[in-house]
């Protein structure tokens, strides 16, 4: 009996796994398309999409990214011209979120009083959640260009969540584009 346990063991530890489970790449599930793309699927689905006036620090868009079911999209904003996702100085990811998981202001800030990094606030109405000092989340090109930590800012509006990683910006820098927002044409 102590055999037969001893080989079960060692045949059980020396199979490595053939299957590693993570979650698949964005660039492997989406498609990079226009805004005006992105703009058209939003409006099949329903989704006012607001984006910023106004951007610092010599931003411009230079790749959207759509997943048109559930609607998702990832915008990359670069002065460098980078189109990477993973290593840009500004996205903005987009998707709807159910009613229930929006929150409102003061839970909001109740959690930011649970952290040092965390700032809620409200622009035009919106409940927003700061988190300064965000870990980067094992995005390895994200921490080799800017180290570990990002600026992670969290807005809620009209049943839409708005994810802005921003690891170049200050918060002052990241507030005042978000009070810029306003809600995209669809002409």
């Amino acid at each position: 009996m102590v055999v037969v346990l001893v080989i079960i063991i060692s045949i059980t530890m020396s199979v490595k796994p053939s299957i590693i489970s993570k979650p698949p790449d964005f660039y492997g599930t989406s498609k990079e398309v226009t805004l005006e793309e992105m703009t058209g699927v939003a409006n099949e689905h329903d989704i006012s999409i607001y984006l910023p006036e106004s951007l610092p620090k010599d931003l411009k868009l230079t790749a959207v990214y759509l997943k048109e079911s559930p609607f998702i999209a990832i915008l990359v904003y670069s002065a460098e011209g980078n189109k990477d996702y993973k290593s840009a100085e500004l996205t903005l990811e987009i998707a709807p979120v159910g009613p229930k998981w929006i929150p409102i202001f003061n839970e909001l800030q109740s959690e930011a009083e649970k952290s040092p990094d965390k700032t809620a606030i409200q622009i035009n109405n919106w409940p927003v959640l700061i988190h300064e000092n965000a870990d980067a989340g094992g995005n390895t090109e994200q921490i080799e260009k800017y180290g570990q930590y990002t600026l992670l800012i969290n807005i809620w509006i009209e049943n839409i969540g708005y994810s802005y990683n921003a690891p170049t910006l200050t918060t002052q820098n990241a507030i005042s584009m978000i009070e810029t927002m306003q809600l995209l044409s669809t002409t």
